[in-house]
């Protein structure tokens, strides 16, 4: 068993890929090289001064007068009892904030980072790691509740120590935020001196973010090759051109054709998508899931419909909308340059919806030119992240109140009316709209919801889901990454998303065949490990990696160059916990257990408090039958998070071997507390009660599991045989029953 936190494997998935691959590169005999911005100026002038308006402009500068808004005229912000101070020396700012050691320190300001509605602060240290301070200015104006100082984090108190204090690696501006706040930005991290060398052209998102380096642009520009339609670059950000017309019936435009400009969705959403980079080695013009790893619309980030709950950065959100399907782009509605909105109001809405037939009152049932009469109020409100910095959610989806209550989603309608309640919201709402809706159980929505249930609804949800191309690709992606029910027809699904023409479709299918049987697994994901998409090819070795030793001769040669691939990946990835968590599982997968430790062992030293591997040393231990040892590091583990449940687990097993089973039964209950809703944790407990002849203690566990947690089926299956042993035929009939309705056997 490998002992691994939630949040490591969400931080390891998410951290796969985040680093230098050379087998990235394609190959080009001279590659172009950046020019910087100012080169721009003289041909594109608009767009150069459009430009220089813009966030991306301003999303990083040094610390000078021209550039901080922040007040550093000797002026000082409380945080629970700790007060900080901003100050200048001539023209250099400074702040004198608590550092990692509880003292008090002066630290010089590097940049500035972002500009509107807050600005953050940057600190360099002599080993190359840039920080983000905690505290931010707010620019908006006074009356707007702005110019003040706040922390990152409101009123959640993150004292030195915490994951998320600033001198730590989880506010690294190496890792987490200089490829879309800088241009052409190189890591380069020195894992052997524990040192970044980091590197970028200029201290902006430029033009050439965006259109690629410029170099061969300029030597266009002196010889016109008229060969050359792309003119020195590599892409075309306008895409192919579609005509859009009036449909007068409906009220809204449609193209004369579907074209999916993947290029500008996929350059935007480099920087516009909750997710994690590969390479530092980026090349415009390849797919988005060659360099980047996007999230699905996992429930940490979304709730159950799509609706975003945390900063999803638009992308995710975006492609779950209807105007995507369609073809509609982020330029259709945003000026590139100042990326400002290319109309004020419902203006930039009426490009493609009839305002006689949209912006009236028997549609929206609000007053013209009122708040509740804005488009984008209802089809997508706003959150608040950051504190203060309002983003609107791009899905662009009808309002559902009517479903918020079943499904414990917000609103729109509530976002505005808070005085009410949700009932008198869908009351409304069904008044007005009742048949304009699509058919009950039809949207992706309510089917994603079915499917979460684990009841007998889950598994037709899931293949409806699954089979039709009317629901967007990255729910479908979201549906294999999450939920898989092992009927036989969806296993077919399974092996058809293998070969999908989306790489996120294929990286998610191997998510769902990782837990099929071994023989099915490896005829139907080893073909993957050629797989032309790194994050493919890499995920369906880490899927096979289990079963390693029954690959035939030639099979074992592939993988391992793909493990090696990934390997080399992780170990570009030093500067996080992760790099090492993620190498030793592989290794300790394929029996390199020596290696797996070493590896474990390297970073424990550098970050001693990730207590992900003290459970996986245990583990590795464990398969050396070196108990001592194992436990040895349980406790370690234990003493530095007392409250890990995987821990308690892990240690609950130990005692079981040992069979010390007053020890374990301990452990077990502190697991089960800790994390309820984990099945696997319960039913390990009912099993160490059945075998200490506390049978209806044991199914109570069970059965109050099913009823605060839903099925589950390895609870289903401890039921089945508690019930049998207890000789109650009715109950095992029940049970059989309803584990066959949801999972099919």
């Amino acid at each position: 068993m490998k002992i691994v936190t939630a949040i490591a494997l969400l931080l390891g998935l998410f951290i796969l890929f985040y680093c230098c691959v050379e087998s990235t590169k394609p190959e080009v005999a001279t590659p172009p090289t950046y020019v910087g911005s100012e080169k721009c100026q003289s041909c594109h002038g608009k767009e150069y001064n459009s430009y220089l308006t813009s966030d991306h402009f301003h999303a990083m500068d040094s610390a000078l007068p021209r550039s901080v808004k922040g007040d550093f005229n000797n002026s000082f912000f409380v945080y629970y009892g700790d007060t900080s101070f901003f100050y200048k020396k001539g023209d250099q700012y400074y702040v004198r904030t608590t550092d990692s050691t509880h003292k008090k320190k002066e630290f010089l300001i590097s940049f500035t980072f972002g500009w509107r509605p807050l600005q953050q602060y940057l600190v360099s240290f002599p080993d190359g790691r840039i920080q983000a301070l905690p505290f931010c200015w707010d620019t908006r104006p006074k009356e707007q509740g702005g110019q003040r100082w706040f922390h990152i984090y409101g009123k959640e108190k993150i004292p030195p120590g915490d994951e998320l204090f600033w001198t730590g690696v989880n506010q690294n501006w190496n890792y987490m935020c200089a490829d879309c706040h800088t241009t052409d930005y190189f890591k380069n991290f020195d894992v052997s001196n524990n040192t970044f060398h980091s590197s970028w052209s200029e201290d902006r998102v430029s033009c050439e973010s965006c259109h690629g380096p410029a170099s061969k642009h300029l030597e266009w520009t002196e010889k016109k090759y008229a060969n050359d339609s792309l003119k020195g670059f590599v892409i075309n950000l306008a895409g192919e051109k579609v005509n859009w017309k009036l449909n007068p019936e409906k009220g809204i435009a449609y193209p004369d054709k579907i074209v999916h400009n993947d290029i500008l969705i996929g350059t935007c959403a480099r920087c516009h998508a909750r997710a994690s980079r590969l390479t530092d080695y980026y090349f415009h013009g390849q797919p988005f899931l060659q360099t980047h790893i996007p999230s699905t619309i996992n429930t940490e980030s979304y709730y159950v419909d799509g609706q975003i709950k945390q900063e999803d950065y638009e992308y995710g959100s975006f492609l779950q909308s209807k105007m995507y399907a369609i073809g509609v782009t982020c330029i259709n509605c945003h000026e590139p340059h100042t990326m400002q909105l290319k109309a004020s109001g419902n203006q930039v809405c009426y490009s493609c919806h009839a305002p006689e037939k949209f912006d009236v009152p028997e549609h929206t049932h609000h007053q013209v030119n009122s708040t509740g009469a804005q488009c984008v109020n209802c089809h997508m409100p706003v959150t608040n992240y950051m504190v203060i910095d309002a983003r609107r959610d791009h899905s662009i989806r009808i309002p559902r109140p009517d479903l918020s209550a079943q499904m414990n989603t917000p609103n729109a309608c509530n976002k505005c009316h808070t005085d009410k309640s949700v009932d008198w919201a869908a009351k409304y709402f069904l008044d007005w709209y009742k048949d304009k809706l699509p058919p009950a159980h039809t949207t992706y929505a309510e089917l994603m919801y079915a499917v979460s249930k684990n009841t007998s609804e889950s598994e037709p949800a899931l293949n409806d889901l699954l089979a039709s191309k009317n629901y967007p690709a990255i729910i479908q992606a979201t549906a294999l990454e999450r939920y898989t029910f092992y009927t036989p027809r969806i296993v077919e699904q399974i092996k058809n998303y293998l070969q999908s023409p989306d790489p996120n479709l294929r990286l998610n299918a191997v998510h769902s065949a990782a837990n099929l049987p071994q023989e099915t697994l490896l005829s139907i994901v080893t073909p993957l490990l050629d797989d032309a998409v790194i994050s493919v090819r890499t995920e369906a070795m880490n899927a096979i990696a289990p079963f390693y030793s029954q690959l035939d001769p030639d099979k074992k040669q592939r993988f391992d160059a793909v493990m090696n691939e990934y390997l080399t990946i992780q170990r570009n990835l030093g500067d996080r916990p992760e790099s090492y968590l993620n190498q030793g599982i592989v290794l300790a997968a394929t029996g390199k257990t020596a290696d797996a430790e070493q590896a474990y062992l390297f970073g424990l030293k550098r970050f001693p408090s990730f207590v992900a591997y003290y459970g996986n040393l245990a583990d590795v231990y464990r398969a050396e039958n070196n108990e001592e040892k194992a436990k040895e590091y349980l406790d370690k583990g234990l003493s530095i998070q007392p409250g890990n449940a995987e821990l308690h687990y892990a240690a609950a097993l130990w005692y079981e071997r040992k069979k010390d089973r007053v020890s374990g039964l301990r452990e077990f209950k502190k697991a089960v507390d800790l994390n309820p809703a984990d099945g696997s944790f319960t039913y390990a407990y009912a099993l160490a009660l059945q075998s200490e002849h506390q049978l209806q203690p044991a199914i109570a566990i069970l059965e109050n599991y099913t009823s605060k947690q839903g099925n589950d089926p390895l609870v289903l299956n401890g039921l089945i045989s508690m019930y049998q042993e207890s000789k109650q035929p009715a109950k095992v009939s029940y049970y059989t029953d309803l584990r066959k309705s949801v999972y099919g056997y």
